[in-house]
């Protein structure tokens, strides 16, 4: 039997978040309900659900603002750490690009290289 279970992270901008999400795959909505697979526990409310393939992960921010994770890990297809490492991965990349442009740089290259490091070149516009 599996059941809904979190995990806590340090996601707090929603944009960037729903940008990430998108940009990786996965299908977003607003809001819903994250069922679990035991008869005594009752379905979790989110603010953000995504999908992809057999993948339903949902979204809700805790006391402290920040985003934990919701899924029924017992039924992901891939495992639960290479999805969290992907969410995390892109969604560093996609803010430290909008706090680059935001403080006037623009970004010359974008790129994962070896080791799954990503490389970003930026460019100060005068």
């Amino acid at each position: 039997m599996s059941h809904i279970t979190k995990v806590k992270t340090q996601l707090k901008d929603e944009q960037i978040l729903r940008q990430a999400l998108k940009k990786i795959g996965y299908h977003i909505q607003k809001g819903g309900i994250m069922a679990g697979g035991y008869i005594s526990e009752k379905g979790k409310s989110v603010e953000i659900m995504a999908t992809k393939k057999d993948c339903l992960i949902g979204f809700k921010r805790s006391a402290n603002h920040y985003y934990e994770i919701l899924a029924d890990w017992q039924v992901q297809k891939k495992i639960r750490t290479e999805i969290i490492h992907e969410i995390f991965q892109t969604y560093s990349r996609e803010k430290v690009i909008q706090m680059a442009r935001l403080k006037g740089y623009s970004v010359i290259q974008n790129k994962t290289i070896q080791n799954d490091q990503i490389e970003i070149i930026l460019r100060k516009v005068a």
